[in-house]
């Protein structure tokens, strides 16, 4: 089941009626950390008595779970210190870390060379060290004291590790000074994931983020972004029934491959075939489908009924383009839009293909681009040159911001492949091997995609459901066919084998879920 991300003050808001109502969020909250940190020490030195454990205490609540926590700790034979950063700190955590045999540090203000000094050696020696200095209600900045043994401990031989309480301390990864912020090597969310952290650009402040369910009841509706791992695929894959037949399954047109880069047509098809539909159609050009079907002879040329259509890898001709566009006229099935094709979006005259913003509209239209193409098309949408290097360094921010500018589905390829709605909703899928990013990859994704998003219109179709597919379905499937690609990548080096890799990942999930897991989960 995917993984949903919310504002902080979503989850914040969820909390008040059920502390309200007594109910002890703080205890499984802390809890859950301390049976978290006994592991890391368990895992660092085999055993948590004589291990040393280092509380940073801000003045919030999440001071409060790292306290009861370190209580916890201590009482299973641990060391525990305490440094009070503020001058005061949760009251009856603190109280509870004491009672266990805490030791206790304040600085307050830094001013005092002794105990500043004493909380450098406390940060040092420490095996764990808890981040409780500030939670998701405070203020971005810390004050100087503070940054300054933050710097001075990052700088030092510290060689434990650092877990973040709910969410690392002044995380703000697009400001500077991250010399002075908290780099976490885990992080233990409450209630559910915060939206803060999942933006690729703080994960080398948060390392992995482990959610803690404490009872909030959130629902997806209130969601912002959804993360997708192998399990999905897995669970999710649409595996054909007793009463499947072609068209049922889904029937994917593809637009690909040109007299210029042929081989396009041939690595985007043959990555739909693999990917199980109930029919191919290639409609590109005629000598592009003569190689297609030297690989493929199931593949269909021509044009007829389809549930998808996947256009523009490998820059096929307007003839092509024009042609595929009038098969889906008068329907709302869905459109991927790949390389070239993504200049039919964007321009406010002279379009290179003439009717096309009129053929797309009223249906669901995923683009499909890498860093370099966004900044195009940005640049196209904004009237300001937007380059590839700044949508690279925060993607998410980008691909949101062409999904609303667009209204369209924005996939932006990249290390870690982000899809954004118009409405902003994100859905982040787990990221793949490095050997994916080889030429005709991006290919080979399209036509996985097209294909997943045909099978989900031909079950929309058989049941009933009338209009176009929402958005969020939209990206949610094509995340699905992310994970697949990923999947893939990790049997392969190069496009043409990614091809094979992809019928082989696809035949293991339709005939044994078992023995998907071992392709899948790496």
């Amino acid at each position: 089941m995917p993984t949903y991300a919310y504002p902080s003050r979503t989850v914040r808001d969820a909390e008040v009626p059920l502390l309200e109502a007594g109910a002890p969020l703080m205890a499984r909250a802390a809890a859950a950390l301390a049976r978290f940190s006994a592991e890391v020490l368990r895992a660092r030195r085999g055993l948590v008595t004589g291990s040393r454990v280092c509380v940073l205490a801000g003045p919030g609540n999440n001071a409060g779970d790292a306290l009861y926590a370190a209580a916890a700790l201590a009482r299973l034979g641990a060391r525990v210190g305490v440094i009070v950063l503020f001058g005061t700190t949760h009251g009856n955590g603190l109280a509870a870390a004491v009672r266990a045999g805490a030791d206790v540090i304040d600085l307050d203000s830094g001013q005092d060379t002794a105990q500043r000094t004493a909380a450098l050696t406390e940060l040092t020696r420490a095996g764990l060290v808890l981040d409780g200095i500030l939670g998701t209600g405070g203020r971005r900045g810390l004050p100087p004291h503070v940054a300054r043994l933050i710097r001075d401990w990052r700088e030092s031989e510290f060689g434990g590790t650092v877990v973040a309480v709910d969410m690392p301390s002044d995380l703000d990864p697009a400001s500077a000074g991250p010399e002075s912020r908290i780099h976490a090597d885990a992080t233990l969310t409450f209630g559910g994931l915060k939206a803060e952290l999942i933006d690729p650009r703080s994960a080398r402040f948060t390392g992995p983020v482990h959610v803690v369910d404490i009872g909030l009841g959130l629902s997806a509706e209130a969601a912002v972004a959804e993360l997708l791992a192998p399990e999905d695929l897995a669970t999710e894959f649409p595996r054909p029934g007793p009463e499947s037949h072609k068209y049922s399954r889904g029937v994917i047109g593809v637009v690909a491959g040109s007299r210029e880069y042929p081989g396009a047509g041939v690595l985007t098809t043959g990555a739909a075939v693999g990917t199980a539909p109930g029919m191919v159609r290639f409609l590109g050009a005629h000598d592009v489908g003569e190689r297609v079907l030297d690989r493929h002879a199931e593949v269909v040329l021509g044009p007829g009924r389809l549930d998808a259509l996947v256009v523009g890898s490998g820059d096929p001709e307007t003839g092509a383009i024009e042609t595929g566009l009038a098969t889906i006229a008068g329907t709302a099935v869905p459109v991927v839009l790949d390389a070239g094709a993504i200049e039919m979006v964007g321009h406010a005259e002279a379009a290179p293909v003439p009717g096309a913003a009129g053929r797309l509209h009223g249906r669901p239209v995923v683009l499909t681009p890498h860093a370099g193409e966004l900044s195009r098309l940005l640049s196209r949408l904004l009237g300001e040159i937007i380059t590839a290097g700044r949508v690279a360094a925060d993607p998410l921010l980008w691909a949101r911001r062409a999904a609303a500018d667009t209204g369209h589905i924005v996939l932006l390829k990249g290390s870690q492949t982000v899809i954004a709605c118009p409405d902003g909703f994100a859905v982040l899928p787990a990221p793949g091997p490095a050997s994916l990013a080889t030429a005709g990859s991006g290919d080979v994704l399209t036509g996985i995609i097209g294909t997943l998003l045909a099978a989900a219109q031909a079950k929309r179709r058989t049941g009933g459901e009338d209009g176009p597919m929402p958005d969020r379905v939209v990206a949610h499937t094509a995340g699905l066919g992310v994970l697949l690609h990923n999947a893939a990548g990790y049997l392969s080096i190069n496009a043409e084998q990614l091809v094979t890799a992809v019928g082989q990942v696809t035949s293991a999930l339709v005939h044994s879920g078992r023995a998907a897991d071992g392709i899948l989960v790496q």
